[in-house]
């Protein structure tokens, strides 16, 4: 009798023993993830670690995507010289993000990729079609200079997340196509702008 009680305690204690090492082990599991399984998102208030608050800055910005390669490098645009630093993933650009006239803020940042989540729900390649509809329209605008060829629409429910779309058109340049032909234009870029 005293030899099976002993066994089922020794058994016990196996069991026990095999139990927090297997919580120990998903413990770990949750500790060592990688950076591609983390994933920033994008919402009005921010992406990721930006928000309205976030200043242009190199160092700043590394510190905020410190598992993600980040690199500033200078933009040509109208004849005038433009810094810009871009978030890459493995080599792929993530996000583009734009400074204020002054240098000092954040003006503008482009989303390039669907490694970036969307609070709204909205994935680049996603149609016209896919995100609005008839009773669901937000004000859009033919794009101009670099952007000509795009349209630039208000995302919905939102005043500072703009949608870039892009398609096959042969209207004169700086208009909005006919909703039947911007409804197979599709999603290339989501812009964010800090609400100050």
């Amino acid at each position: 009798m005293k030899g099976i009680c002993s066994l089922r305690i020794i058994l016990l204690i196996t069991v026990l023993m095999i139990m927090a090492g297997c919580d120990t082990d998903e413990q770990q599991k949750e500790k060592t993830t990688t950076p591609a399984e983390k994933k920033i998102i994008l919402s009005a208030a921010g992406i990721g670690p930006i928000n309205a608050s976030t200043p242009f800055n190199i160092h700043q910005i590394t510190l905020a995507f410190d598992d993600y390669s980040v690199t500033q490098y200078t933009k040509f645009q109208q004849g005038e010289q433009t810094p810009v630093i871009r978030v890459s993933q493995n080599g792929t650009p993530l996000i583009i993000i734009n400074p204020d006239t002054k240098g000092d803020n954040i003006f503008s940042v482009i989303v390039n990729s669907n490694k970036i989540g969307n609070a709204l729900g909205h994935e680049l390649k996603s149609t016209y079609q896919d995100i609005y509809n008839y009773e669901n329209r937000e004000p859009c605008m033919a794009g101009t200079e670099e952007l000509s060829g795009k349209v630039l629409c208000i995302a919905p429910k939102t005043a500072n997340i703009i949608y870039q779309f892009h398609g096959q058109w042969d209207g004169p340049d700086g208009e909005i196509p006919p909703t039947e032909i911007l409804s197979e234009w599709v999603l290339e870029s989501i812009i964010w702008k800090p609400q100050r």
